[in-house]
């Protein structure tokens, strides 16, 4: 494979295509299996609700220590000549990962383009990770997801709600969750990013505080701060709607 590369980096040339085709693979080694057209739009709550209420952490059989020292080990093997093993990274993190990007933008495939281009930038800058890579990667994703609220509050674009069948007994049942699932997706996607990041963390993807705070690099008393805003800011929302 060749010596390392110049300041660290992955030894040899690599395209940004060769990039892409190894995530397309790792992806579909690790994916659950879902269905994930790309004309259904569901929306923020519905879909982490729908494809993965109850999907485990990819972490769940290791301690920290063990994984820390494992994806070290990867990462030193990557950077050494060895750039097939990155694929072992994006296999091991890349479904909660990917649970994240899908609650924040409440788009399938939006959440894929992030986790894509969000793997790459990471093996482009790989030696720069300095403690767990997880968390590394994390913050990379989250601020690739809110870049693309930004933009989408710049552009005025709206989110498509949820067409899918609720599985409810009657069409007016049905009718009304899927309103409440829109209102829910609308709101949502009015409260500021990092109230919303913080919403998605503790209330769709199950977090800890603690946890949370190891992802984002800040205190347990800020995220409990922001949930708490963000859960205040949705009743005044859906309050307006209901009133």
């Amino acid at each position: 494979m060749g010596p390392p590369g110049p300041a660290g980096r992955p030894s040899g040339k690599i395209g940004q295509n060769d990039l892409v085709t190894a995530f397309a693979v790792a992806r579909r080694r690790s994916v659950p299996v879902v269905s994930r057209d790309r004309d259904s739009g569901q929306g923020l709550y519905s879909a982490a609700e729908s494809r993965y209420a109850s999907a485990v952490k990819t972490t769940a059989t290791a301690t920290p220590v063990d994984q820390l020292e494992a994806d070290q080990l990867i990462i030193s093997k990557v950077l050494m000549g060895h750039r097939e093993d990155f694929s072992v990274l994006i296999g091991r993190y890349s479904d909660s990962l990917y649970r994240h990007a899908l609650g924040m933008t409440g788009s399938p495939d939006v959440a894929e383009d992030i986790l894509q281009m969000s793997f790459i930038k990471a093996y482009q800058h790989l030696a720069e990770v300095r403690g767990r890579f997880d968390a590394w990667v994390f913050r990379i994703v989250a601020n690739g997801c809110k870049d693309w609220l930004k933009n989408i509050r710049r552009t005025h674009l709206s989110y498509d709600e949820d067409d899918q069948p609720s599985g409810y007994a009657t069409p007016e049942e049905d009718l009304d969750r899927t309103q409440l699932r829109g209102d829910l997706d609308h709101a949502l996607a009015a409260l500021a990013p990092s109230l919303r990041e913080a919403f998605v963390m503790k209330h769709v993807e199950g977090r800890s505080y603690e946890e949370m705070a190891d992802l984002l690099g800040t205190t347990v008393g800020a995220l409990k701060m922001r949930v708490h805003r963000a859960r205040e800011a949705l009743q005044v929302l859906l309050e307006e709607k209901y009133a």
